[in-house]
């Protein structure tokens, strides 16, 4: 009877995992509600927990000009990671008599900060002697390393400009530059971040972004400066339009993630613009001259014919007339226009922003 009882339990229980069974991989079941369901599989079920992606959050960083650094200390700024701006070199080393040594000599890296030492190489003529010379490099690395480790800088960043086309060769010699600088800044357990023309790719500068990219451990891109002041006005880097203004943001951004890991890419964002004098046909009577937020805000309050709008290219337009009854037009950058591009690179994948530069906003 024992056994007879157990049999049909089992046969009871064998009957309903069967039915489960092919309930489960029948295509379409309809339920005791008359609604058609269809099993998930599990290749789906894990798809579409990876398609979930975590959203990003923004990382922010600031350069501290050595013209500021003697009003503030890297304490009282309120950023996580400072790049101070900087040491200079020439082809016998590191300038020792330059205001940007000299005002580092009297500052240390605080505790609570990633501070990352900024080498600026700014003449084209002394840059290209540098990389001509193998031993010029040498020593100015070795240079720049003894100064992260004596002030507490985590990292070198380069910023290597040399304006107008350059030659295959000069490209060549950047690449050994970086390469050599890259190495012996890991070896030091520091890092090296590349800083690079926001219009690299537009006006065919000097990067070779490929190999920059495999060879740092940041690039960081210069996204402002794409109307010149001794050009027409315009936007700082206007966001679109690129139709009109021949390049923008976006199609900048595109370009460089084609050759370099979102992950190390870090954009820089001007705080400032340019102030054109204009003539009675709208046209520049000189150069743009170079205004931060900070001053066109004092501006703001002391005209009061004034004309400010908000293009859409995503930067802040002003218009005004002076004392002296010429007409004045401004672009800029400020915290709103860059809110709106830091949302576009979220959405892109990059998380780093850095601001150009303390003081200015």
């Amino acid at each position: 009877m024992r056994l007879k009882k157990t049999i049909i339990i089992g046969l009871l229980l064998g009957g309903v995992l069967l039915f489960s069974k092919q309930t489960l991989l029948k295509p379409n079941t309809k339920t005791n509600t008359g609604i058609i369901t269809s099993p998930i599989p599990n290749t789906v079920l894990k798809t579409a927990r990876n398609d979930i992606k975590p959203a990003l959050s923004v990382s922010k960083s600031i350069f501290v000009p050595y013209w500021a650094l003697g009003q503030d200390d890297f304490s009282v700024i309120p950023y996580g990671k400072v790049y101070y701006f900087g040491i200079t070199a020439d082809e016998k080393g590191v300038v020792k008599d330059d205001p940007g040594y000299k005002e580092l000599e009297s500052h240390n890296c605080p505790n609570s900060q990633e501070c990352i030492l900024v080498l600026r190489l700014l003449d084209r003529g002394i840059n290209e002697k540098i990389l001509q010379n193998t031993t010029s490099q040498q020593k100015i690395i070795k240079e720049v390393l003894g100064l992260t480790n004596t002030h507490f800088f985590s990292g070198v960043a380069l910023d290597l400009e040399i304006s107008g086309l350059i030659s295959d060769d000069t490209k060549g010699q950047i690449n050994n530059f970086v390469q050599q600088l890259y190495t012996l800044t890991n070896k030091d357990y520091k890092t090296l971040s590349f800083i690079i023309y926001g219009d690299n790719y537009y006006r065919l500068r000097q990067g070779d972004m490929k190999f920059i990219g495999s060879h740092s451990d940041e690039v960081m891109i210069m996204a402002y400066d794409l109307s010149k002041n001794y050009g027409e006005p315009g936007p700082n880097f206007n966001f679109d339009q690129k139709e009109k203004y021949g390049y923008d943001f976006k199609q900048m951004i595109s370009d460089f993630t084609s050759e370099v890991d979102v992950k190390k890419l870090t954009v820089i964002f001007g705080m400032y613009g340019y102030d054109w004098t204009l003539n009675e046909q709208g046209t520049p009577l000189k150069r743009g001259e170079a205004v931060t937020v900070n001053q066109i805000n004092k501006l703001k309050t002391q005209m009061s014919n004034i004309k400010s709008e908000s293009q859409k290219s995503k930067e802040k337009k002003i218009e005004y007339v002076d004392e002296k009854n010429q007409k004045h037009v401004i672009w800029y950058e400020d915290q709103e226009s860059s809110d709106v591009k830091t949302k576009y690179l979220l959405d892109q994948g990059i998380e780093k922003v850095s601001f150009w530069a303390w003081g200015y906003f």
